[in-house]
């Protein structure tokens, strides 16, 4: 169901900066699904400062199994690939993999549809990336429990998602494309850490997104994004049996 109205709605996640226009309310699925075509036009700042961070985390991953879950266009799955990871794309939007395939092609990398809390695989990999995904879901628990699951011990899981622990609600409409709008919910620092004590994962290392100078040249309406951070990276570990 889409609704067309007049929303207060934030401008990069921040509850302080407010106007009123008119948008359209998507489901998620639907909403990337008529984003899927336009999805690599633009230049988007939080994943251009969110690929800078995970580039300084993710490490070597020549010859690895790697697991991207919520893998879209495949920003993320194609990188990999060309670094020598052997890789596996899920999305829960067909229409997101057919541009995934389309930019992967000639590439190790496999595509599947699925939702991020049932992945239909059984053999561990030794990398598992969620990349700016977990602020669409309500718990973490279930997306936790999966992606703890399919990583082999010695492994590790890095998660990057838009911070949303300061947010006023629990769950509130975020804009995503143009004047489309979606779900978007909170999750606190509090909320990841217990979602990861019900998996025996370990927390590595926590690292802040801010946007550097390089964006805020472009995007000047977002500079208070250099002192305030927009998202989070975390990497998590799992424990050798």
């Amino acid at each position: 169901m889409t609704s067309s109205e007049n929303h207060f709605i934030s401008l990069a996640g921040s509850d302080f900066l407010w106007m009123k226009i008119p948008v359209t309310y998507l489901p998620a699925r639907q909403l990337y699904q008529e984003w899927a075509s336009t999805y690599d036009d633009r230049s988007n700042p939080l994943i251009e400062a969110e690929s800078k961070v995970l580039a300084a985390i993710i490490g070597d991953v020549a010859g690895k199994k790697v697991l991207d879950l919520g893998c879209g266009t495949g920003r993320h799955a194609v990188l990999l690939a060309k670094a020598g990871a052997h890789v596996t794309g899920v999305d829960f939007s067909e229409e997101m993999l057919v541009v995934a395939r389309s930019n992967a092609a000639g590439l190790d990398v496999a595509f599947l549809n699925a939702e991020l809390g049932a992945v239909p695989l059984e053999d561990p990999f030794d990398l598992v990336l969620c990349s700016l995904v977990l602020s669409h879901v309500p718990d973490l628990r279930p997306a936790m429990k999966e992606m703890a699951r399919l990583t082999r011990p010695g492994g590790k899981i890095i998660i990057t998602d838009l911070r949303t622990d300061y947010w006023f609600k629990k769950t509130k409409k975020i804009r995503k494309f143009g004047t489309y709008v979606t779900d978007g919910f909170k999750h606190t620092l509090s909320d990841y850490r217990a979602a990861v004590a019900t998996c025996g994962l370990k927390q590595e290392r926590l690292t802040r997104i801010y946007f550097d100078n390089a964006i805020v040249a472009r995007f000047w309406w977002f500079f208070y994004l250099k002192f305030v951070a927009v998202g989070y990276a975390w990497e998590f570990s799992k424990p050798s049996a």
